[in-house]
């Protein structure tokens, strides 16, 4: 098992529901980590690779949305 699904299964203990809000909540922070990425990167983006990053950043927010959608979460 990967060890940061440990470290989760060991905060939420015997309670499922938050194991799985747990990891439902690190999946969150990745997208937002890989949008907060694009945003900075986009700020320093030429013309030419404006197109792409803004894609990378609906992307991200995609990813997001799409997990809390998944799980039925409501942010």
């Amino acid at each position: 098992m990967n060890e940061r699904i440990k470290a989760l299964a060991l905060q939420a203990g015997d309670d499922l529901n938050k194991f799985a809000e747990l990891i439902m909540e690190d999946c969150v922070a990745c997208c937002e980590v890989v949008l907060q990425a694009t945003i900075d990167a986009r700020d320093g983006a030429r013309d030419d690779e404006f197109d792409y990053l803004y894609g990378r950043e609906d992307s991200a927010r995609l990813c997001r949305v799409a997990i809390q959608k998944h799980f039925e979460v409501e942010k």
